[in-house]
């Protein structure tokens, strides 16, 4: 059973009151305001679960193949050129 944004953001309020009412008593303001924060996380939360697939998808990169969105996949074809004064290039007679 979900509890909707209406019925949290109304237990905001009342807390919020609740901290006005006691505004002299620095503990039970703390207290009110301490689960209106906690009311606060659990909405954000709610929210972030809901990221479709492509959003995350976005966010993280595409993890299967290792590549990360926007970046082109780099593929190494063949043997590095030697690069040494009496190298011929890439031949198996190099030494």
């Amino acid at each position: 059973m979900a509890i909707s944004n209406q019925t949290v953001l109304a237990k905001m309020m009342s807390e919020l009151q609740e901290a006005l009412v006691k505004k002299d008593k620095t503990a039970a303001v703390r207290e009110h305001v301490r689960a209106v924060r906690l009311l606060c996380d659990l909405v954000l939360e709610e929210d972030s679960a809901s990221a479709s697939d492509q959003e995350m998808a976005k966010m993280m990169g595409d993890m299967a193949t290792g590549r990360t969105a926007g970046k082109p996949e780099v593929k190494s074809v063949g043997k590095q050129a030697v690069d040494h004064e009496e190298a011929n290039g890439n031949s198996i007679f190099d030494f």
